[in-house]
């Protein structure tokens, strides 16, 4: 399953094809927003120790660190 950190402020641009399945979005209290197959973006808060999961089966999607920065990574994706 692979794994990606999205460092505070940048995009993971996930074309279509890429997540078969599901998407698995890991934080510790990072807020992001989420677009999936070109949708409106829509703002989310990862809580600490929680996944929030997203059915994404082969379209595109888009995930959006939104915490300020500087600072360290605090929210990885994974499929």
């Amino acid at each position: 399953m692979p794994n990606q950190n999205i460092p505070r402020g940048h995009t993971a641009n996930l074309g279509a094809h890429t997540v078969p399945g599901d998407l698995a979005v890991y934080g510790m209290g990072a807020p992001y927003t989420i677009s999936i197959n070109g949708g409106a973006a829509a703002a989310h808060v990862v809580a600490v120790g929680a996944v929030d999961t997203y059915a994404i089966n082969g379209q595109s999607v888009s995930v959006t660190n939104t915490t300020a920065a500087p600072g360290p990574d605090n929210l990885t994706i994974s499929w």
